[in-house]
Protein backbone atom coordinates (compact mmCIF):
# COMPACT_ATOMS: atom_id res chain seq x y z
CA UNK A 1 0.00 0.00 0.00
CA UNK A 2 1.29 3.42 -0.96
CA UNK A 3 1.54 5.89 1.93
CA UNK A 4 -0.55 8.52 0.17
CA UNK A 5 -3.16 6.20 -1.35
CA UNK A 6 -6.15 4.38 0.06
CA UNK A 7 -5.87 0.60 0.22
CA UNK A 8 -6.63 -0.99 -3.16
CA UNK A 9 -7.85 -4.10 -1.38
CA UNK A 10 -10.32 -2.01 0.64
CA UNK A 11 -11.58 -0.41 -2.58
CA UNK A 12 -11.93 -3.84 -4.19
CA UNK A 13 -13.96 -5.15 -1.25
CA UNK A 14 -16.18 -2.05 -1.36
CA UNK A 15 -16.85 -2.74 -5.05
CA UNK A 16 -17.55 -6.40 -4.26
CA UNK A 17 -20.20 -5.48 -1.70
CA UNK A 18 -21.93 -3.13 -4.14
CA UNK A 19 -21.87 -5.89 -6.74
CA UNK A 20 -23.30 -8.50 -4.36
CA UNK A 21 -26.05 -6.13 -3.20
CA UNK A 22 -27.24 -5.82 -6.80
CA UNK A 23 -27.25 -9.60 -7.35
CA UNK A 24 -30.79 -10.90 -6.65
CA UNK A 25 -29.35 -14.16 -5.32
CA UNK A 26 -27.13 -12.52 -2.68
CA UNK A 27 -28.67 -9.08 -2.11
CA UNK A 28 -29.98 -10.14 1.30
CA UNK A 29 -26.42 -10.57 2.56
CA UNK A 30 -25.55 -6.89 2.11
CA UNK A 31 -27.60 -4.15 3.77
CA UNK A 32 -28.63 -1.03 1.87
CA UNK A 33 -26.63 1.06 4.36
CA UNK A 34 -23.52 -0.98 3.62
CA UNK A 35 -23.95 -0.86 -0.14
CA UNK A 36 -24.72 2.87 -0.11
CA UNK A 37 -21.59 3.73 1.89
CA UNK A 38 -19.38 1.59 -0.34
CA UNK A 39 -20.90 3.25 -3.39
CA UNK A 40 -20.22 6.71 -1.97
CA UNK A 41 -16.60 5.76 -1.34
CA UNK A 42 -16.16 4.63 -4.94
CA UNK A 43 -18.01 7.66 -6.23
CA UNK A 44 -15.85 10.18 -4.36
CA UNK A 45 -12.45 8.46 -4.38
CA UNK A 46 -11.39 9.13 -7.98
CA UNK A 47 -12.65 9.40 -11.53
CA UNK A 48 -11.50 5.81 -12.13
CA UNK A 49 -13.46 4.34 -9.21
CA UNK A 50 -16.45 6.52 -10.12
CA UNK A 51 -16.43 4.97 -13.59
CA UNK A 52 -15.94 1.49 -12.14
CA UNK A 53 -18.99 2.04 -9.92
CA UNK A 54 -21.09 2.81 -12.99
CA UNK A 55 -19.84 -0.37 -14.65
CA UNK A 56 -20.53 -2.74 -11.74
CA UNK A 57 -24.06 -1.36 -11.49
CA UNK A 58 -24.81 -2.65 -14.98
CA UNK A 59 -26.52 -6.01 -15.28
CA UNK A 60 -24.23 -7.09 -18.12
CA UNK A 61 -21.19 -6.86 -15.83
CA UNK A 62 -22.41 -9.59 -13.44
CA UNK A 63 -21.34 -12.58 -15.60
CA UNK A 64 -18.01 -10.87 -16.25
CA UNK A 65 -17.49 -10.46 -12.49
CA UNK A 66 -18.27 -14.15 -11.96
CA UNK A 67 -15.71 -15.09 -14.61
CA UNK A 68 -13.06 -12.89 -12.98
CA UNK A 69 -13.83 -14.50 -9.63
CA UNK A 70 -13.46 -18.01 -11.08
CA UNK A 71 -9.98 -17.29 -12.44
CA UNK A 72 -8.72 -15.48 -9.32
CA UNK A 73 -10.22 -16.79 -6.04
CA UNK A 74 -13.39 -18.84 -6.58
CA UNK A 75 -15.94 -18.12 -3.84
CA UNK A 76 -14.21 -14.97 -2.57
CA UNK A 77 -17.20 -12.63 -2.96
CA UNK A 78 -19.43 -14.83 -0.83
CA UNK A 79 -16.59 -15.20 1.67
CA UNK A 80 -16.33 -11.41 2.02
CA UNK A 81 -20.07 -11.05 2.59
CA UNK A 82 -20.37 -13.89 5.11
CA UNK A 83 -17.21 -12.87 6.96
CA UNK A 84 -18.67 -9.41 7.49
CA UNK A 85 -22.07 -10.77 8.47
CA UNK A 86 -20.54 -13.16 11.03
CA UNK A 87 -18.45 -10.41 12.65
CA UNK A 88 -21.47 -8.08 12.68
CA UNK A 89 -23.47 -10.73 14.55
CA UNK A 90 -20.65 -11.14 17.08
CA UNK A 91 -20.48 -7.35 17.58
CA UNK A 92 -24.23 -7.06 18.08
CA UNK A 93 -24.14 -9.91 20.59
CA UNK A 94 -21.28 -8.26 22.51
CA UNK A 95 -23.12 -4.93 22.77
CA UNK A 96 -26.35 -6.64 23.78
CA UNK A 97 -24.41 -8.44 26.54
CA UNK A 98 -22.79 -5.35 28.01
CA UNK A 99 -20.03 -4.00 25.77
CA UNK A 100 -20.27 -0.20 25.54
CA UNK A 101 -17.34 0.40 23.18
CA UNK A 102 -16.55 -1.03 19.75
CA UNK A 103 -13.16 -0.41 18.13
CA UNK A 104 -12.52 -1.45 14.53
CA UNK A 105 -8.79 -1.71 13.84
CA UNK A 106 -7.96 -1.39 10.15
CA UNK A 107 -11.56 -0.49 9.36
CA UNK A 108 -11.09 0.19 5.66
CA UNK A 109 -14.40 1.16 4.06
CA UNK A 110 -16.42 -1.24 6.18
CA UNK A 111 -19.76 0.33 7.24
CA UNK A 112 -20.24 -1.75 10.42
CA UNK A 113 -19.51 1.08 12.88
CA UNK A 114 -22.01 3.31 11.11
CA UNK A 115 -24.71 0.64 11.17
CA UNK A 116 -24.10 -0.21 14.83
CA UNK A 117 -24.18 3.46 15.77
CA UNK A 118 -27.66 3.71 14.28
CA UNK A 119 -28.88 0.60 16.12
CA UNK A 120 -27.22 1.02 19.52
CA UNK A 121 -27.62 4.61 20.78
CA UNK A 122 -25.73 4.11 24.07
CA UNK A 123 -22.48 2.68 22.66
CA UNK A 124 -19.40 4.54 21.39
CA UNK A 125 -17.41 3.54 18.32
CA UNK A 126 -13.84 4.02 17.10
CA UNK A 127 -12.17 3.33 13.77
CA UNK A 128 -8.40 3.06 13.51
CA UNK A 129 -6.90 3.04 10.04
CA UNK A 130 -4.23 4.29 7.66
CA UNK A 131 -4.60 8.08 7.19
CA UNK A 132 -5.06 7.84 3.40
CA UNK A 133 -7.80 5.22 3.60
CA UNK A 134 -9.52 6.91 6.52
CA UNK A 135 -9.49 10.27 4.79
CA UNK A 136 -11.50 8.85 1.89
CA UNK A 137 -14.00 7.24 4.23
CA UNK A 138 -14.55 10.42 6.27
CA UNK A 139 -15.11 12.23 2.99
CA UNK A 140 -17.79 9.71 2.01
CA UNK A 141 -19.44 10.08 5.43
CA UNK A 142 -19.46 13.90 5.35
CA UNK A 143 -23.26 14.12 5.12
CA UNK A 144 -23.96 11.43 7.72
CA UNK A 145 -24.18 11.96 11.47
CA UNK A 146 -21.17 10.34 13.13
CA UNK A 147 -21.49 11.92 16.57
CA UNK A 148 -20.50 8.74 18.43
CA UNK A 149 -17.98 7.55 15.85
CA UNK A 150 -14.36 8.54 16.53
CA UNK A 151 -11.65 8.36 13.85
CA UNK A 152 -8.02 7.66 14.76
CA UNK A 153 -5.48 7.81 11.92
CA UNK A 154 -2.54 5.40 12.38
CA UNK A 155 -0.29 3.52 9.97
CA UNK A 156 -0.29 0.17 11.76
CA UNK A 157 2.29 -1.36 9.42
CA UNK A 158 4.99 1.11 10.49
CA UNK A 159 4.25 2.69 13.86
CA UNK A 160 1.85 0.21 15.42
CA UNK A 161 -0.94 1.29 17.79
CA UNK A 162 0.03 3.74 20.51
CA UNK A 163 -2.41 3.28 23.39
CA UNK A 164 -2.10 6.95 24.32
CA UNK A 165 -3.47 8.00 20.93
CA UNK A 166 -6.63 6.00 21.57
CA UNK A 167 -6.97 7.22 25.16
CA UNK A 168 -6.82 10.83 23.95
CA UNK A 169 -9.81 10.16 21.71
CA UNK A 170 -12.12 9.56 24.73
CA UNK A 171 -11.63 5.79 24.81
CA UNK A 172 -12.22 4.40 28.32
CA UNK A 173 -10.23 1.22 29.16
CA UNK A 174 -12.46 0.55 32.18
CA UNK A 175 -15.44 -0.07 29.90
CA UNK A 176 -16.08 -3.44 28.30
CA UNK A 177 -14.92 -3.29 24.68
CA UNK A 178 -15.45 -5.34 21.53
CA UNK A 179 -12.42 -5.11 19.24
CA UNK A 180 -12.47 -6.01 15.54
CA UNK A 181 -9.49 -6.63 13.25
CA UNK A 182 -11.02 -7.94 10.04
CA UNK A 183 -8.86 -8.63 7.01
CA UNK A 184 -5.91 -6.82 8.61
CA UNK A 185 -3.40 -9.03 10.43
CA UNK A 186 -2.26 -10.94 7.34
CA UNK A 187 -0.70 -7.68 6.08
CA UNK A 188 1.35 -7.12 9.27
CA UNK A 189 4.69 -8.63 10.24
CA UNK A 190 4.52 -11.27 13.02
CA UNK A 191 6.05 -8.91 15.61
CA UNK A 192 3.45 -6.26 14.73
CA UNK A 193 0.64 -8.78 15.19
CA UNK A 194 1.92 -9.78 18.63
CA UNK A 195 2.42 -6.16 19.64
CA UNK A 196 -1.06 -5.16 18.52
CA UNK A 197 -2.76 -7.98 20.42
CA UNK A 198 -0.80 -7.10 23.57
CA UNK A 199 -1.77 -3.43 23.24
CA UNK A 200 -5.44 -4.35 22.85
CA UNK A 201 -5.28 -6.55 25.94
CA UNK A 202 -3.69 -3.71 27.95
CA UNK A 203 -6.68 -1.53 27.06
CA UNK A 204 -9.30 -4.15 27.88
CA UNK A 205 -11.24 -4.75 31.06
CA UNK A 206 -12.39 -8.32 31.91
CA UNK A 207 -15.29 -9.38 29.68
CA UNK A 208 -13.90 -7.58 26.63
CA UNK A 209 -13.61 -9.54 23.38
CA UNK A 210 -11.68 -9.36 20.13
CA UNK A 211 -12.73 -10.81 16.78
CA UNK A 212 -9.93 -10.97 14.23
CA UNK A 213 -9.30 -12.85 11.02
CA UNK A 214 -6.12 -14.70 10.08
CA UNK A 215 -4.86 -16.74 7.17
CA UNK A 216 -4.33 -20.41 7.98
CA UNK A 217 -0.80 -21.34 6.99
CA UNK A 218 -0.72 -24.30 4.62
CA UNK A 219 1.37 -27.43 5.10
CA UNK A 220 3.77 -25.98 2.52
CA UNK A 221 4.10 -22.76 4.55
CA UNK A 222 2.27 -20.64 1.99
CA UNK A 223 -0.16 -17.93 3.14
CA UNK A 224 -3.08 -17.74 0.75
CA UNK A 225 -6.61 -18.85 0.00
CA UNK A 226 -6.75 -22.51 -1.02
CA UNK A 227 -8.01 -21.68 -4.51
CA UNK A 228 -5.95 -18.51 -5.00
CA UNK A 229 -4.36 -18.14 -8.43
CA UNK A 230 -0.92 -16.74 -9.23
CA UNK A 231 -2.70 -13.76 -10.79
CA UNK A 232 -3.81 -12.70 -7.30
CA UNK A 233 -0.28 -13.13 -5.93
CA UNK A 234 0.98 -10.82 -8.69
CA UNK A 235 -1.75 -8.22 -8.08
CA UNK A 236 -1.21 -8.08 -4.32
CA UNK A 237 2.57 -7.86 -4.74
CA UNK A 238 2.26 -5.12 -7.34
CA UNK A 239 0.01 -3.12 -5.00
CA UNK A 240 2.31 -3.65 -2.03
CA UNK A 241 -0.43 -5.53 -0.17
CA UNK A 242 0.89 -9.10 -0.09
CA UNK A 243 0.05 -11.42 2.80
CA UNK A 244 3.03 -11.55 5.17
CA UNK A 245 1.60 -13.33 8.23
CA UNK A 246 -0.29 -16.55 8.67
CA UNK A 247 -0.51 -19.13 11.42
CA UNK A 248 -2.24 -22.29 12.61
CA UNK A 249 -5.05 -22.59 15.12
CA UNK A 250 -2.85 -24.45 17.58
CA UNK A 251 -0.09 -21.81 17.42
CA UNK A 252 -2.62 -19.04 18.02
CA UNK A 253 -3.42 -20.30 21.52
CA UNK A 254 -0.06 -19.10 22.83
CA UNK A 255 0.26 -16.12 20.51
CA UNK A 256 -2.93 -14.39 21.68
CA UNK A 257 -2.30 -14.68 25.43
CA UNK A 258 -3.58 -13.16 27.70
CA UNK A 259 -6.59 -13.40 25.38
CA UNK A 260 -8.40 -16.75 25.60
CA UNK A 261 -9.75 -18.23 22.39
CA UNK A 262 -13.52 -18.81 22.50
CA UNK A 263 -13.99 -20.34 19.04
CA UNK A 264 -13.06 -20.27 15.39
CA UNK A 265 -15.29 -19.66 12.39
CA UNK A 266 -14.07 -21.15 9.11
CA UNK A 267 -15.72 -21.49 5.70
CA UNK A 268 -18.01 -24.26 6.92
CA UNK A 269 -19.19 -22.13 9.85
CA UNK A 270 -19.74 -19.12 7.57
CA UNK A 271 -22.00 -21.31 5.44
CA UNK A 272 -24.36 -21.55 8.43
CA UNK A 273 -24.68 -17.76 8.81
CA UNK A 274 -27.41 -17.66 6.19
CA UNK A 275 -29.76 -20.37 4.97
CA UNK A 276 -29.68 -21.76 1.44
CA UNK A 277 -25.89 -21.80 1.04
CA UNK A 278 -25.27 -25.54 1.32
CA UNK A 279 -24.17 -25.90 -2.30
CA UNK A 280 -22.46 -22.51 -2.67
CA UNK A 281 -18.70 -22.25 -3.12
CA UNK A 282 -17.04 -20.22 -0.34
CA UNK A 283 -13.33 -19.41 -0.46
CA UNK A 284 -11.31 -21.32 2.15
CA UNK A 285 -8.24 -20.07 3.98
CA UNK A 286 -9.20 -17.06 6.12
CA UNK A 287 -10.62 -17.85 9.57
CA UNK A 288 -12.33 -15.68 12.20
CA UNK A 289 -11.05 -16.05 15.76
CA UNK A 290 -13.15 -14.84 18.69
CA UNK A 291 -11.20 -14.37 21.93
CA UNK A 292 -11.93 -12.80 25.32
CA UNK A 293 -10.08 -11.56 28.36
Amino acid sequence: MQNDQASRTALLIAASLVLLHRDPKYSGLISSTSADLCARVLETHSSQTHLFLKIIRQGWFRPIAKLIERITIPGILLHYALRKECIALLARSAITNGATQVVVVGAGFDPLSLELQLNFPVAEFWEIDHPATQRQKVRALSKICTERLHFVAVDLSTTGLDREVLLKSSFDPTQRTFWIAEGLLMYLRPEKVSSLLRTLSSLSTPGSQVAFTFMEKGSDGRIQFDSQSKLVDWWLHRRGESFVWGTTRSDLVELVRPWRIVRFFDHDDLRQVKSGLADELIAKGEVICLSEI
